[in-house]
């Protein structure tokens, strides 16, 4: 016998709704199918949930009713509104925000109450969030990755080298390796093909 902690009930019936004597399932406001036993629609739901809630990829299956000698807890008469505990998190808690600020004129990003740094674009903002994000917001990873701003609108000094990183190749647009020489499709040598056309 497998029992279900009380506060897992609502997860446990994610997408089905009891109207009257039946049982529906439901998926962004479609029903999919509707049964007298609660335990086909659980069935029916996970089935469904394994093809995507695609009815052209749901075969028969001669699977046994995992839930049909299950002792399932009772089905909440009354749904609480609001989001399930403990399936989504905070995204703003826990990605933070870019938000920009007229006084100053910039981008900064705010989590929780913290606010960091200004900038120019939204393209610069969005870069050192995810930076923080991949670090665990760990605020000295912003002192060690300084990088070199380049104005869009600024003449360039054609006597400066500029540092540039390719990601796909400019013959045959497949995907590039870090500081690949050559492309692994077409197999030309990227500079070579540059300095040339």
């Amino acid at each position: 016998m497998i029992s279900i902690n009380s506060q897992e009930i609502r997860y446990f019936y994610r997408n089905i709704v009891k109207t009257g004597d039946v049982y529906r399932v439901k998926h962004n406001n479609k029903d999919y199918g509707e049964f007298r036993k609660l335990s086909d629609a659980l069935y029916e739901r996970d089935a469904l949930f394994f093809c995507n809630f695609d009815y052209d990829l749901l075969v028969e299956c001669d699977l046994e009713n995992k839930y049909e000698h299950m002792e399932l807890p009772p089905f909440p008469e009354k749904r609480p509104k609001g989001r399930i505990r403990g399936t989504k998190f905070n995204k703003k808690e826990r990605e933070g925000e870019i938000l920009f600020d007229h006084k100053v004129k910039g981008f900064y990003i705010k989590r929780m109450d913290d606010i960091i740094g200004y900038y120019d674009t939204m393209t610069e903002a969005f870069y050192y969030k995810k930076l923080l994000m991949d670090n665990d917001w760990d605020m000295s990873v912003l002192k060690s990755n300084i990088t070199e701003r380049i104005e869009v609108n600024k003449v360039i000094d054609q006597t400066k080298e500029y540092k540039v990183q390719l990601n796909y190749c400019p013959k045959c647009k497949s995907k590039l390796k870090i500081d690949a020489k050559e492309c692994p499709s077409c197999g030309i040598n990227i500079e070579e093909y540059l300095y040339n056309n």
